[in-house]
């Protein structure tokens, strides 16, 4: 039973680790994963409370369940961001999806001696609008930070920065600290 318990605890330990968020490839968030870490971790958890001679297995069937739970809610989140992102912005998300994919494509192989390189499709930069857009929708600052640098956006003007520290509702102060200086 102390083995049990102890497995359960090391397993919950390593998802409350891990439960600082999930990202997608592209880096944008996923609440997917990190609803069913989080729903894992505290299934194991809640599972692990009830004691008895099962505790370990109720740790485990806890965590299944709080994962598949905390995936579900996860998931629903991204697709309401999503349609948020839709109905206010439509350009903005059609903008997002565009610079992903092209951040998500093997870079081309380098031409050979005498040939021209092909030419790459570019990524569309981030305008404030965008980045008001995504706030608006919802979107956490880290993934608007990544939605930026895939835009290979262009430093923003002093005028940028202060409609976006205007902006309703607010963008976050990491993301403006990030526009004023993006080698950070």
């Amino acid at each position: 039973m102390k083995i049990s318990r102890n497995i359960a605890a090391s397993a919950v330990s390593a998802a409350l680790i891990l439960t600082t968020g999930c990202v997608n490839p592209d880096g944008t968030q996923n609440n997917t994963g990190s609803g069913a870490l989080i729903g894992g971790a505290v299934g194991a958890l809640a599972g692990a409370a009830t004691g008895g001679r099962h505790s370990g297995e109720n740790a485990m069937f806890g965590a299944l369940a709080g994962a598949v739970a905390g995936g579900l809610i996860g998931h629903m989140m991204d697709e309401q961001q999503q349609e948020r992102l839709r109905q206010q912005s439509p350009q903005t998300l059609q903008t997002v999806q565009h610079n992903d994919q092209i951040a998500s494509q093997p870079a081309p192989p380098p031409p050979a001696a005498g040939q021209p390189a092909a030419p790459a499709d570019a990524p569309t930069p981030l305008k404030v609008d965008d980045i008001k857009a995504l706030t608006a929708a919802g979107v956490k600052a880290d993934a608007v930070i990544q939605a930026i640098k895939e835009s290979k956006a262009a430093p923003y003007s002093a005028a940028d920065i202060a409609a976006a520290e205007q902006a309703n509702p607010p963008v976050d102060p990491t993301v403006i600290a990030f526009m004023k200086n993006p080698t950070s």
